[in-house]
């Protein structure tokens, strides 16, 4: 792994049902992967959700581009 590469990594202790556990071997064993890998790469894909659930719902009623907010402020003014 190059320098540019390197990534400092902290450890968390965490505790998971004996399903979750039974289920993330199962995982483990299908992708070929260590099971720390498959938490990082879960833990990353919840985040990056979050982020994005956090920006579309402080963008409101523009959040998913169904309309233009211009376009919104034109039709307002149209009813005084």
């Amino acid at each position: 792994m190059s320098m540019a590469m390197e990534m400092t990594m902290g450890r968390i202790l965490i505790d998971l049902s004996d399903d979750a556990l039974q289920r993330l071997e199962s995982l483990k064993q299908l992708r070929n992967l260590p099971r720390a890998e498959l938490i990082r790469e879960a833990v990353e894909q919840y985040l990056d959700r979050q982020s994005t659930s956090v920006i579309r719902d402080a963008l409101g009623l523009w959040g998913d581009g169904a309309e233009d907010g211009i376009e919104y402020e034109r039709k307002l003014r149209e009813e005084w």
